[in-house]
């Protein structure tokens, strides 16, 4: 088959009017120029169908420029399966054995309810115990606590200081499943919450230490103050700074606790008393045992991520993925049989609603059976 022949089989199947035959026929190319590793691609993140057809069309051709070269230079040996465009947006490697994803099959995927990405919403506690929904406030000053002025800037909340001499009082953000939203604390520091997370801090920071307490994720930029240190607190974990940008995931439902620095130093102490100096680059995991993991030069575009709306991960296996997608969504994920023990690698927008994102996975033969607010994995 000439390359010809293989661009108008490429165009004819991104457009989904190739024939059986002719998906074979393009399977059997590609496998025949790409053999070994099976890898799933997808170009990343587009803004329109077109370009995304555009972007796989255009690497299937560069495939084609490459393979007519006479003198061209053997490449490393790997099959790849291409999705189809509507999988657009996730690149994904897994162990299988197909090269051309066939259409998605939605049917595997039955909506009873059209469930949309979390969205800005939080509920915060004031000292006397007092809950605000701040979904229903509207923008502008919302308080005063413990000589700060509490303001709302659409998801953003503001602790502006004020009165010095009034007696500081702990305030609480809740973030639940299925939201996310924005913090700036009395001192300056920059916070991120993750979907169902929470942050107790005090309306003023006057003691030697600026202590918050910190239930499931959050992404922090400290303002820095070398005579204040800023601690963050989780239920198994101690993470020590004077000024700095690092993201905390404490999750009550993963088996550990990671630290990831992105700029400056921070010090980690587990409940044990053993501790930690983390560089820029480093990925710390702290297991239940308080044994601390380090990964130096990691890749930290993965854990903080989800600041920047997109699931991301790498070599993760499904329960991983799926727990990412339960709290974000705000389903209950259920299993019916044995999961999989293939391990994923991609990223995919979270502004796509659940129906999508679970067709991305479908496309590498993941099945899912949807019940109001729960999703069933299927064997």
């Amino acid at each position: 088959m000439d390359t010809a022949q293989i661009s108008v089989l490429a165009e004819k199947y991104l457009n989904g009017t190739a024939t059986e035959a002719e998906k074979e026929a393009l399977h059997e190319w590609y496998n025949h120029v790409n053999e070994g590793d099976t890898e799933i691609v997808v170009s990343a993140q587009p803004d329109t169908l077109s370009g995304t057809k555009a972007r796989i069309l255009s690497q299937l051709q560069e495939q084609i420029a490459r393979d007519k070269k006479p003198d061209a230079p053997v490449r490393p040996m790997r099959r790849r399966k291409w999705l189809p465009w509507v999988a657009a947006a996730f690149i994904i490697m897994a162990a299988g054995t197909y090269l051309l994803q066939q259409p998605l099959k939605q049917k595997k995927t039955t909506a009873v309810l059209p469930i949309a990405p979390a969205g800005n919403k939080a509920m915060l506690t004031l000292g006397n115990g007092t809950v605000v929904d701040l979904n229903a406030a509207t923008d502008g000053a919302i308080t005063e606590q413990g000589g700060a002025t509490v303001n709302k800037q659409q998801a953003l909340l503001i602790y502006d200081a004020g009165n010095n001499e009034a007696q500081p009082t702990i305030n609480k953000l809740s973030v639940p499943r299925g939201g996310k939203y924005r913090l700036i604390l009395p001192d300056g520091t920059k916070v991120w919450l993750n979907a169902a997370s929470e942050l107790q801090f005090p309306t003023a920071f006057t003691k030697a230490e600026r202590i918050v307490e910190l239930d499931g994720e959050g992404y922090f930029e400290v303002a820095p103050d070398a005579d204040q240190p800023f601690i963050v607190k989780t239920a198994g974990l101690r993470v020590e700074v004077l000024g700095t940008h690092f993201n905390v995931k404490a999750y009550a439902d993963e088996s550990t606790i990671n630290t990831a620095l992105l700029e400056g130093s921070v010090k980690i102490v587990t409940l044990n008393g053993s501790s930690s100096l983390l560089k820029p680059g480093d990925l710390a995991k702290v297991a239940a045992d308080n044994n601390i993991s380090i990964t130096q030069n990691s890749d930290l575009n993965l854990a903080v991520a989800w600041k920047d709306g997109v699931f991301a991960f790498r070599n993760a296996d499904i329960a991983v993925i799926l727990r990412e997608i339960g709290r974000w969504y705000d389903v209950e994920i259920n299993y019916e049989g044995p999961v999989t023990r293939r391990r994923f690698t991609g990223k995919v927008s979270r502004s796509y609603s659940l129906a999508e994102t679970l067709s991305i996975l479908e496309a590498s033969d993941l099945h899912f059976r949807q019940a109001g607010n729960k999703i069933i994995v299927l064997p």
